[in-house]
């Protein structure tokens, strides 16, 4: 377990917090790109991280991220006119541009002290595999765009959705390989892996620290002295690739914190011959109310359907992302993990969780955090399902020759 003090270093993401402040190092996703479709679009609300921002297109069709209060009197840019350079504020007429710079101040009528000043935070930004990413950080640290697998590919389907939770609860439950024997038992993709995941319950652990974070086995028997494992990758410093048997569909997770107690889920459906995905290869949809909100939330219980529950059905929630979410937000929105008690079967989570904290730590003592600058051929991050024989290291699986000699 951790103690409160590691679990508020852990969860508080805010702008000065060491953590919030090693989370600004990376390359983060934000918003899709249709909710700023064309130039001179409307502006949209961003919170990430604890900050309020306004994302927008200028006329010239580049996008911008900046505070969302003009640097003048505080008004919202959110209600501001789309200039041709940035955002003009209704309130003076004042025009921020994508970099943050003041280009008018047009109700001065004397010298024009803040034009051509940076007076609002501005954060840079890039499009790739169906998402508009920004990054947060000291402009000198600015790291190379990532290369993951699923953004150097032109087929990708990219989707987000809001959970009520910190981040941390989320990846963790990404990386929990146990919990597919139970929570999602009534809801498994196939008769084959529901068969595989029942016959053993309890999967042995296993992990290998990667350049990029770690990746882990969970090792279940199988009939004939065969072993069935299930390898995940974490990715710093909250992605996830989950493994599948039914199709060769990649999919790719992201949890963003939109503040402390809320988070994007991000899935980035793929595969590695860059085929365009047809609709039935899109992973499982949450039910929604609207196109980024969940219709089951903890202040309905997730609309579970104890008579189902009664006549068979594990969770009485169908479909396995809203039993992720609903198990992920019933724990309230930050967990006090200093009243958990931790198994085998959480390795992966305390290991995620110390490089999260090593991490900090890193970024503290004027380092790089886990992930930044690596050099790992990043194509080779993937997850693998397979059923082998028992004598196989699993560790053997899903990495091609080359890349194991680049790390050894």
């Amino acid at each position: 377990m951790l103690t409160r003090e590691e679990n508020e270093l852990l969860t508080r993401v805010g702008p000065g917090t060491p953590m919030g402040e090693t989370l600004r190092r990376y390359w983060i996703p934000i918003v899709m790109p249709d909710e700023v479709p064309e130039p001179g679009c409307d502006p949209v609300r961003v919170k990430l991280l604890g900050e309020e921002l306004v994302a927008f297109r200028d006329r010239a069709g580049r996008v911008g991220l900046i505070d969302e209060f003009c640097p003048h009197r505080g008004a919202s840019l959110y209600y501001a006119r789309t200039a041709d350079c940035g955002l003009q504020c209704i309130y003076h007429g004042w025009t921020v541009d994508a970099n943050g710079t003041t280009i008018e101040t047009p109700n001065e009528s004397n010298a024009r002290l803040w034009e051509g000043k940076k007076l609002i935070a501005a954060y840079p930004t890039r499009e790739a595999c169906g998402v508009i990413w920004a990054y947060m950080g000291p402009p000198e640290r600015t790291p190379e765009f990532p290369a993951f697998p699923w953004n150097v590919r032109t087929h990708v389907h990219a989707k987000k959705v809001m959970l009520d939770c910190n981040f941390v609860q989320s990846v963790e439950g990404g990386i929990d390989s146990s919990h597919l024997s139970w929570l999602h038992q009534s809801n498994l993709p196939s008769a084959g892996e529901a068969s595989l995941s029942r016959r053993d319950q309890a999967p042995r652990l296993e992990f290998e620290d990667m350049p990029y974070g770690f990746r882990y086995g969970a090792v279940r028997q199988a009939a004939g002295g065969n072993q069935y494992v299930r390898i995940t990758p974490f990715i710093m410093p909250w992605y996830t690739i989950v493994p599948f048997v039914a199709d060769q569909t990649q999919a790719a997770h992201a949890w963003v914190p939109i503040d402390d107690e809320h988070n994007w889920a991000f899935t980035f459906n793929y595969t590695f011959d860059d085929e365009p995905l047809p609709p039935e290869n899109w992973t499982h949809p949450y039910e929604l109310v609207d196109r980024f909100h969940k219709l089951r939330t903890r202040g309905n219980r997730h609309l579970q359907d104890r008579a189902a529950m009664r006549e068979g059905n594990w969770t009485g929630i169908p479909g396995i992302p809203d039993q992720d979410a609903g198990i992920q937000e019933s724990m309230k929105p930050i967990f006090d993990r200093s009243r958990e008690h931790l198994g085998g079967a959480d390795l992966a989570v305390i290991h995620a969780r110390a490089l999260l904290l090593a991490s900090v730590k890193a970024v503290q003592e004027g380092r790089d955090p886990v992930g930044i600058g690596m050099d790992f051929p990043t194509d080779q991050i993937r997850c693998v399902v397979e059923v082998v024989p028992g004598d196989i290291p699993w560790r053997n699986l899903g990495l091609p020759t080359k890349a194991r000699a680049e790390i050894s």
